[in-house]
């Protein structure tokens, strides 16, 4: 007969507790936070609606979760925590930006297609994908987690206006770019003699910031194109056989990212950012 000391019960709530604060922090925020931003804007619903669409929503977000770690051929279970709970978050924003932005839940086809884009871009960006003797654990999922926090608001733009494009193409396009960009843009920021694991860390934050600034110029041009005048845009459309020319986004995209490494070359870091100096 097992006995099980106060101190072991005592763990087992605190890891009980600590798993639902990190679900509902991880997966119920982002979606609960759309559900608000969607209701909030249109007639109001059922109780019994809501909650069935928060399940949807739910069911949605775990499942891109599980087949960004399928695809890699791994199961769930076999992540590391702190790897699993990125990959459930990330999907569950991804899912939030798509409902925000048009009111639907992800299919299961788009689910396919977004994580066709996930193993595309690791395949072209091994780079970013550490290696044996680094400290991050679940490596292609780590990767995965985020790239996708990265494109949570750029999926949001792009359901909102795709500037004539089918949308996965357009997502595929932006992505490759995206990733890109943020690797050249690494390469001029990281110190000389930072390790491979400081390299990707420092990347995987610009490419986060790639996405904001990507989307920003994205909303920007698609405003300027909606304050035409109907006949303007209506000639402008039919000059470009309904797919508009981005070149306007991405040169606004280049100059803000150019600037933000500017920037970032220029600034020092404060005593306060020296964690490891205070006993963090």
């Amino acid at each position: 007969m097992v006995t099980i000391t106060s101190n072991e019960s005592e763990k087992d709530v605190s890891a009980h507790l600590q798993t639902m604060v990190a679900s509902f922090r991880q997966v119920g925020l982002p979606l609960l936070q759309a559900m608000v931003d969607v209701s909030g804007s249109g007639a109001a619903e059922a109780e019994s609606v809501q909650e069935q669409r928060m399940g949807d929503l739910i069911e949605c977000a775990v499942l891109l979760s599980r087949e960004l770690a399928k695809e890699m051929g791994a199961d769930e279970g076999a992540l590391a925590p702190s790897v699993r709970w990125n990959l459930a978050g990330s999907a569950s924003q991804i899912v939030a930006a798509n409902y925000q932005a048009t009111g639907q839940v992800l299919s299961a086809e788009a689910i396919a297609r977004l994580v066709h884009i996930a193993t595309t871009l690791q395949e072209k960006f091994k780079s970013q994908i550490p290696v044996g003797g680094e400290t991050l654990p679940n490596t292609v999922a780590t990767f995965r987690a985020k790239m996708m926090e990265g494109f949570v608001p750029v999926i949001g733009a792009v359901a909102q206006y795709a500037f004539g494009r089918a949308e996965h193409d357009l997502l595929a396009e932006i992505s490759e770019r995206l990733v890109k960009t943020a690797e050249q843009v690494t390469r001029t920021l990281a110190a000389p003699g930072s390790s491979p694991e400081q390299w990707r860390l420092l990347c995987w934050t610009i490419l986060r910031a790639a996405g904001q600034i990507y989307t920003e110029s994205h909303y920007a041009e698609a405003d300027r194109l909606n304050a035409m005048a109907p006949d303007d845009q209506a000639d402008y459309f039919a000059q470009h056989s309904s797919a508009v020319p981005m070149t306007q986004v991405w040169q606004a995209f280049n100059q803000r990212m150019a600037m933000l490494a500017t920037l970032s070359s220029y600034l020092e870091v404060p005593p306060s950012a020296h964690l490891e100096d205070q006993g963090w």
